[in-house]
């Protein structure tokens, strides 16, 4: 039964340790200076990924069938060269009993329940008939993908369910945007109503070409013939497949418009926001992008405390310490956080 995680190797190197990972990969390599074989490995649980080799001396041939498979694996860890973690093994054998979710990182049955009930919720903020039949159309058509996708490979957006956190938490905070412009950003001479259909939709669905673009965990690999385009072209000709589908009518300007607040939310810089619900959805995205990336690295430092500097930001991160019995954060989102999403789109029906 596997006892360590990924994470909690640093505190064990030099130990002798039998645990158990997914093999996401292994191949033969050679040192360079004398040439010597050894098998390279990827393991992997559900707090990330930890390169390991197998010396010439302990390699068997059908370690190389073990690819794929949840393992059993005797060594150590040590640090290499470049002062990162490796495990090295001395023995590997497959195994048969184990749970998954161990080894995958993503979210849980029950919490996709809880953002799918929050997505639906979405959706039903939307009163354009033709907005409203494009969306159900592309979230339908690719509800299966949305729920199991990360929405990259590496870091804070690495599990299954990812891209559908992003999709529901992103719409949310362009929903909240928007609402606190309409109430507290008066200016007696501007009276031009936002489009509350255009921006929902648009924030459902820009990142859904990302279902395309990756497999799910285990495998989580980036899809060749898809990785020639671009997050938003791919989301683009995502929805323009499903458009040919609309019975309700949706204008060329329309359709535009949505495909113009896709591209504005992830080429902020270069296409520039024509509306003011593009530069809404680019600022959603990028504050979740921003916030998801310092909580990744804090969780992923959370023993220590104080000023951390971080290589992969090139800057330094702050942890403040913790009383005891507070390290954690609550699981899981309530339902009831979806029933308030009407009175937080139309406050004045309060």
């Amino acid at each position: 039964m596997k006892q360590l995680y990924i994470s909690q190797l640093n505190e064990h190197l030099g130990e002798a340790l039998t645990e158990e990972f997914y093999l996401k990969d292994i191949f033969m390599k050679y040192t360079k200076d004398k040439g010597i074989p050894y098998l390279h490995l990827m393991l992997q649980d559900k707090t990330g990924s930890l390169a390991g080799r197998v010396w010439e001396n302990n390699i068997e041939e059908e370690y190389l069938n073990l690819k794929g498979k949840v393992i059993k694996i005797y060594g150590e860890v040590l640090l290499n060269s470049k002062k990162f973690p490796e495990f090295i093994g001395w023995k590997m054998e497959p195994v048969t009993e184990y749970e998954i979710g161990r080894f995958i990182n993503g979210l849980n049955e029950e919490e996709t329940k809880q953002y799918l009930h929050m997505l639906q919720k979405q959706v039903s903020l939307i009163h354009h008939y033709g907005f409203h039949e494009l969306v159900e159309l592309v979230l339908n058509g690719q509800m299966e993908k949305l729920s199991e996708v990360p929405v990259s490979l590496h870091q804070a957006g690495a599990y299954n369910g990812s891209l559908l956190v992003q999709t529901v938490s992103v719409t949310s905070m362009s929903i909240q945007i928007m609402r606190s412009q309409k109430i507290y950003a008066y200016h007696p001479d501007l009276k031009i109503n936002y489009q509350e259909d255009l921006l929902i939709a648009a924030s459902l669905l820009f990142g859904i070409g990302t279902t395309n673009l990756y497999s799910p965990f285990p495998e989580a690999e980036k899809i060749n013939e898809y990785a020639l385009l671009p997050k938003d072209t791919l989301s683009i000709q995502l929805i323009e497949s499903y458009s040919k589908d609309l019975k309700c009518f949706l204008s060329i300007e329309d359709k535009n418009l949505l495909y113009h607040m896709v591209q504005s939310a992830y080429k902020g810089e270069y296409q520039k926001p024509m509306i003011r619900e593009a530069v809404i959805l680019n600022m959603a995205y990028t504050t979740y992008l921003r916030i998801s990336s310092q909580e990744f690295f804090l969780t992923e430092n959370q023993q220590k405390s104080g000023t951390v500097f971080i290589p992969k930001l090139n800057h330094y991160i702050y942890l403040v310490k913790r009383p005891n019995g507070h390290e954690g954060m609550p699981s899981g989102i309530p339902y009831e956080a979806a029933d308030h999403m009407e009175a937080d789109l139309h406050p004045e029906q309060q």
